[in-house]
């Protein structure tokens, strides 16, 4: 991974979040030389039950991906030692794995010298319930192929970038996605096989692509507030489209070959083709366009 450099940009927008304290439950390796300290660990989940991993992160680089392993999470931690404090919390009846990385001081930082950083890999072969709430950060996740059956994320400020590169392995029941402040990048989300999504973005710009192999039936909602927002349709499943604008301060782009009736827009596939997809979205502020691969 490389440094964390865009943290303390962040770090303004949050002096209203406050930050939360949490001690240690493992010892860290300590490297002196660079004033950080590492924490490297694996954790055996069991695969023939729901393994549920929350995250809470106050400021960092957070990526999460596809492990190599059919049963084992696998967590990186770096960061400078004055700055920032760490828990880990594995219950191994419950199959459930909490991870607290905390900010000491909001005001008290080294400029770019700051490293905060947070790499999880995940198991193949268990079936996942990922809960990530994180404040300040450079957010990234490929979650293709793996067994996620919930799966949501919660970031107050920052770059996001989440893809699903293969097709989730089980149905997913809910995926969240919220967003306050900040570029989000949501790529291949039929590919999550979600039978419900909420998408929630804040300010900033945010692309949002469909595309994958849907589920038979899906449908998704999204609310926007400010700033310019671009949503690909699925190609493979035929859309049902309904915009709610805000009033004149909302531009709406549809593609031309989608049919309107009454308060929907429909492509010409739809009902036709085994999958029918359902949008909902509500626009803000801004530019909403819609587009067709």
């Amino acid at each position: 991974m490389q440094k964390f450099k865009s943290l303390p940009r962040l770090l303004p927008a949050l002096v209203l979040i406050g930050a939360c304290s949490a001690g240690s439950l493992a010892a860290p390796q300590r490297d002196d030389s660079r004033d950080t300290e590492k924490f490297d660990n694996t954790f055996k989940v069991r695969t023939d039950r729901d393994f549920r991993l929350r995250l809470d992160v106050d400021a960092g680089e957070v990526r999460l991906s596809r492990g190599q392993s059919e049963d084992q999470t696998v967590v990186h931690l770096v960061y400078t030692k004055k700055q920032f404090r760490h828990a880990f919390r594995f219950n191994e009846q419950d199959n459930r794995l909490e991870i607290r990385f905390d900010k000491e001081g909001w005001f008290d930082h080294d400029g770019g010298r700051m490293t905060a950083e947070l790499e999880i890999e995940l198991p193949r072969d268990a079936t996942l319930r990922i809960d990530c709430k994180i404040k300040a950060g450079e957010v990234e996740m490929q979650l293709g192929g793996l067994r996620l059956a919930d799966f949501a994320l919660s970031v107050t400020a920052g770059e996001v970038n989440l893809d699903f590169d293969q097709p989730n392995r089980v149905e997913m029941e809910t995926l969240d996605l919220r967003t306050r402040i900040g570029e989000s990048n949501f790529r291949r989300l039929g590919n999550a096989r979600f039978r419900d999504a909420d998408i929630n973005g804040g300010i900033g710009e945010m692309s949002i692509d469909f595309s994958g192999e849907m589920l038979a039936t899906a449908v998704a909602e999204v609310d926007l507030d400010i700033g310019e927002t671009v949503v690909v349709l699925p190609r493979q499943a035929g859309t049902k489209l309904s915009v709610s604008k805000f009033l004149f301060l909302s531009h709406l782009d549809v593609p031309f070959d989608l049919r309107k009736d009454g308060g929907y827009y429909y492509t010409d596939d739809y009902g036709k083709t085994g999958q029918n997809f359902q949008l909902r979205i509500s626009t803000g502020i801004g530019e909403l366009r819609i587009e067709r691969p």
